[in-house]
């Protein structure tokens, strides 16, 4: 993978390609389009075509159409195929490497901070295509023209809501007790007393302890702990063909509610074991 990351020379110096990350917020999953940051456009936008290519670390690249709007530049027709093909969701990281040429090498993290497996398909090479008499080079002139200060509009760097900050900042954090970290997805805030929690805690619970259920799965009780509170809830561990699952419950929507947890906030359980189990909760919150 690191050699992917540098220039063909070994002997040479690391890659000075530009580089840009995009946190996957709500709107860019509701709309089927991210805008690509208008500082990189700034810099790079006369380089760029109206078709940009997008490849993977298995080799597989994408078409997807660029488009200019709202002050803006988008990767549009095309992007959905793309976010959908490779499970692209709220709170996963992509970062983007330019190429040049409208070429862009890109990796996908999920919202535990882990890269995804590119699995490979039988369509592997098969891009995902928009016909060439769609592309034109008025578009091209827009983007050219408008970030070159020439159009009306003016550039205004879009928001985050800092879930890239809270996502450094939660790797970041340090701890002798295991560490598992959720971004939180409407589903995880909007009612449903339930949480999915990475899959790897599972093989740092305790093996007694646990009870069953109608639904046949595994249940422990635990708690969340911040500072010197306490929320009991039970951690609900389903055995499928396709592997474990760990899903917290039973007292998450008092958790999320007590602590005003938002879609975007970033959540560090630390696992302790103490009189049973305890996940002490760092949070780190998406500001508007």
């Amino acid at each position: 993978m690191a050699s992917q990351w540098r220039r063909d020379n070994d002997d040479g110096p690391a890659d000075r390609s530009p580089h840009f990350f995009k946190i996957i917020l709500q709107n860019a999953v509701q709309e089927g389009k991210l805008r690509i940051p208008d500082k990189f456009v700034q810099k790079f936008g006369v380089d760029l075509s109206d078709m940009a290519f997008l490849t993977i670390p298995n080799g597989r690249k994408w078409k997807v159409k660029l488009a200019q709007h709202a002050g803006g530049v988008w990767f549009q027709n095309g992007w959905s195929e793309f976010a959908s093909s490779h499970g692209v969701a709220v709170g996963h990281l992509l970062v983007f490497k330019y190429e040049r040429n409208s070429q862009f090498h890109v990796l996908i993290f999920d919202a535990t901070a882990t890269e995804i497996d590119y699995t490979l398909d039988d369509e592997q090479h098969v891009h995902h295509r928009i016909e060439d008499d769609e592309s034109d080079d008025s578009s091209v002139e827009i983007i050219k023209h408008f970030y070159r200060g020439e159009g009306s509009g003016s550039a205004h760097p879009k928001k985050d809501g800092g879930v890239a900050k809270n996502l450094v900042i939660a790797n970041a954090f340090k701890s002798e007790n295991p560490l598992f970290t959720v971004t939180m997805r409407p589903s995880y805030i909007n009612g449903k007393d339930r949480a999915s929690l990475p899959q790897h805690i599972i093989n740092y619970l305790p093996r007694d302890g646990f009870t069953k259920d109608y639904t046949k799965a595994s249940i422990l009780p635990v708690k969340l702990q911040i500072v010197d509170r306490l929320w009991p809830v039970k951690l609900y561990i389903y055995e499928r063909s396709g592997g474990s699952s760990c899903v917290v419950s039973a007292g998450w929507s008092a958790f999320v509610r007590e602590n005003s947890l938002q879609v975007g906030d970033v959540c560090v359980f630390e696992l302790i074991m103490r009189d049973g189990v305890v996940l002490n909760v760092h949070i780190f919150k998406c500001q508007d």
